[in-house]
């Protein structure tokens, strides 16, 4: 389940379309998925089929760390599946494990909080297949491997309540500690509000006892604790390398230029409204309407939830709908940049680096699923009929929200350049309004006619989950294809050139003017095993990316090809359409020219400090070059300087002749080591030391776990043998 169809605009696999017959376009032109998490996966199964732990990445950024970045999801347990599929094929496998594991864990924790089976059943739905899960679904460290954990959370929370002496406490530690390692920190601090606004609403519940209060609390606070405990191994490589970022916290003004625009509200209505990418019609991202693309503003959970949500607020007098409720307006309100949002920005700690607020709409889908599942619950045990205006009255606001929508989009919509733009959008929107007229009106006629008791408990129930299906497959079916793997970075003749005679050299791509995609895109070599000075990461040393991304921070366009910057940085290989000067040799011209850098200088080389101008420059030779471990043979007559033009980063030690040495930052970003004359052999090791605290944290967090969960399990085995024998 990936948008690998997108191989297909870029070199060198633009020629293998007459491969696949089918294809005219991308079915869903997603970049992301495959210029990131695809090749880091590639990189991970690799490295860890290998026998060793990712830490480093030499492919990208003339190297950069790679467990550190978080979305890299190294540490992640469920994530050893992909060893098994590969990368290709694993992230299908990985979606359905996942949406089944969300919908289970919500199932259980609704029938926990003791709702009948349909209204457990549809509350899972929704969490499985609303808007913001299915339009971010091949981006998964936010609807997957973050997200599905929430009710994980609350789950084992809720359990750990009602038997405090027994495993589940450590079962909610461990959750928290998982989704930490789900690789995105802020759906993670999402995550966590939501579970402690739900132990605040537990802990000044309808028990007043101050005991069970402080238990409350107490049971929240400790698995959180250990939850960051167990993810140590990641988050303090991760906040290392976020010092070295340059990414600053975000003003409260800047925050709130990106909130959820109120326009956008029409989206719980009509999903597509703005077009929708998949069908190339989107045009929510144009000005002046708003610059926020299709999944940030993905916020649909179907019709009839909306309804039972609002028919939920007959129990307002119930925790439950206290927490739904109040998560679902904490939500919104913050979504919208309100002043709510403020207190978070300047209390909250990690908020001011958190943008895009339209995603915490993700915690509005959550609870808009749990008030639909305590609406349908009250409405399945009725054994008198009730008065049927509010599903009716709530149908009437629905309507008339979206022809409010309508007459403020009307002129736009109808104008000239717009439909010259996109041809057949009247069309198109029509078909989606009629959409809601038909799921508003059979909706609100199943609420009615339960409320009149003109239909059965049984029936009702099995209704309402089928309306549900066919609204949420109606609005996602397609929007997440299953592609051909076969047109995920295949190899071709060009790859395999440069894998047989890159050797130790880097390569790169560029585009053949700016706005094209002929290119290799950015950590695609990754794929290949070969050294790129571009890349794409969510976490980037900023000096790294700086230097070759230019002042527009145009990788693709940059560095010009006779800037010196290509022969310095060890540049070898040029994949390109474009014009080329004299000092470059065409090498290869299969699916793409490759061409040869004449004057690219070693990445490795010695500067002896003699009375030559700017020191005797010498290449040193590279014997290892793993990710990891490089190591170098080193001659010279005086006191030397190894200049090695892989990126510099806290956690590279050197030895020369086994002899502990320093390494130091050369020419602003690059590593060196101050040599001796003579013949040395000198490795550089990456060995983070955040890595190894981390890691200590988190093995002694699981072993303090496992023995808090094995004496849960006696405590629970002899409390039932006790009870079993009274009785």
């Amino acid at each position: 389940m990936l948008p690998a169809d997108m191989c297909l605009l870029m070199l060198p696999w633009d020629l293998l379309r007459e491969q696949f017959p089918g294809f005219q376009r991308p079915h869903n032109p997603m970049f992301d998925p495959i210029q990131q998490y695809l090749p880091w996966r590639i990189y991970a199964v690799a490295s860890l089929r290998a026998g060793a732990v990712p830490l480093w990445n030499p492919y990208s950024f003339c190297g950069t760390p790679f467990l550190a970045n978080l979305q890299s999801t190294v540490l992640y347990p469920l994530n050893l599946l992909f060893l098994l599929t590969g990368a290709r094929h694993g992230f299908g496998v990985s979606a359905i494990l996942h949406l089944a594991l969300g919908g289970l864990f919500m199932y259980a924790f609704l029938r926990t909080l003791g709702l009948r089976r349909a209204a457990g059943l549809l509350g899972a739905l929704v969490v499985m297949f609303n808007g913001f899960t299915v339009t971010w679904l091949e981006f998964p460290t936010l609807s997957l491997w973050a997200f599905m954990w929430l009710p994980a959370v609350l789950l084992c929370y809720e359990r750990s309540l009602r038997q405090p002496g027994s495993v589940w406490p450590a079962l909610c530690a461990l959750a928290l500690g998982v989704q930490f390692l789900g690789g995105h920190f802020q759906i993670s601090a999402y995550l966590i509000l939501a579970f402690l606004l739900y132990a605040l609403v537990r802990a000044v519940g309808p028990d007043t006892r101050i005991a069970y209060r402080g238990r409350a609390l107490l049971l929240a606070v400790a698995p959180l604790a250990v939850g960051f405990a167990l993810a140590a191994g990641q988050i303090l490589p991760t906040l290392e390398l976020a010092e070295h970022t340059g990414r600053l916290s975000h003003s409260a003004k800047e925050v709130v230029s990106t909130a959820f625009p109120l326009s956008r509200f029409i989206l719980y209505l009509i999903p597509n409204f703005f077009g929708n990418p998949q069908h190339y019609n989107y045009w929510g991202n144009i000005p002046p309407y708003s610059a926020l693309n299709f999944f940030e503003t993905a916020c649909y959970v179907g019709i009839l939830p909306l309804l039972l949500a609002a028919w939920s607020l007959r129990r307002w007098r119930e925790p439950q709908v206290w927490f739904f409720g109040g998560l679902t307006l904490l939500a919104v309100l913050v979504a919208i940049g309100s002043p709510l949002y403020l207190l978070l920005h300047y209390l909250a700690p990690g908020f001011r680096e958190l943008a895009g607020l339209g995603r915490i709409l993700c915690l509005a889908t959550f609870g808009l699923a749990g008030l639909a599942a305590l609406g349908l619950d009250d409405l399945l045990p009725l054994r008198q009929s009730r008065p049927t205006g509010c599903p009716l009255i709530c149908a009437l606001i629905v309507l008339l929200a979206a022809a409010l929508a309508l007459a403020v989009f009307g002129a736009s919509l109808t104008s000239e350049d717009f439909r010259a733009g996109l041809p057949g959008f009247a069309a198109y929107l029509t078909r989606q309004v009629a959409a809601l007229l038909i799921l508003v009106t059979a909706a609100a006629a199943l609420l009615a006619l339960r409320a009149r008791m003109r239909l059965g408990a049984g029936a009702f129930g099995t209704l309402a989950v089928l309306l549900l299906a066919v609204d949420l497959f109606g609005f996602g079916v397609g929007f997440n294809p299953f592609v051909d793997p076969k047109m995920a970075y295949p190899e071709t003749d060009t790859t395999r050139w440069l894998q047989s005679n890159a050797g130790h050299w880097r390569v790169t791509s560029l585009v053949s003017e700016p706005g094209r995609l002929d290119w290799m895109a950015h950590n695609s070599p990754m794929a290949f095993g070969l050294r790129d000075i571009h890349g794409s990461d969510s976490l980037r040393v900023r000096r790294s990316f700086e230097l070759v991304a230019g002042p527009e921070l145009d990788q693709a366009s940059y560095p010009d090809l006779d800037s010196p910057l290509l022969d310095a940085l060890a540049v070898r290989y040029l994949v390109t359409r474009r014009e080329v000067g004299d000092g470059w040799r065409l090498v290869s011209d299969a699916e793409a020219p490759i061409y040869e850098n004449l004057e690219a200088l070693p990445r490795a080389y010695v500067i002896e400090d003699d009375e030559a101008p700017g020191g005797t420059v010498s290449a040193a030779r590279l014997e290892v070059d793993d990710p990891a471990r490089v190591v170098l043979h080193v001659e010279s007559k005086a006191a030397a300087t190894l200049a090695l033009m892989d990126s510099y980063y806290p956690g590279w030690r050197a030895r020369i002749d086994g002899k502990p040495a320093v390494v130091r930052d050369f020419s602003q970003g690059f590593r060196s080591v101050a040599v001796p004359p003579g013949e040395h052999t000198v490795e550089l090791r990456y060995e983070p030391a955040s890595f190894r605290v981390g890691m200590f944290l988190s093995l002694l967090a699981l072993a303090a776990l496992a023995a808090a969960a094995g004496a849960g399990y006696l405590r629970s085995r002899a409390s039932a043998a006790a009870t079993a024998s009274r009785s």
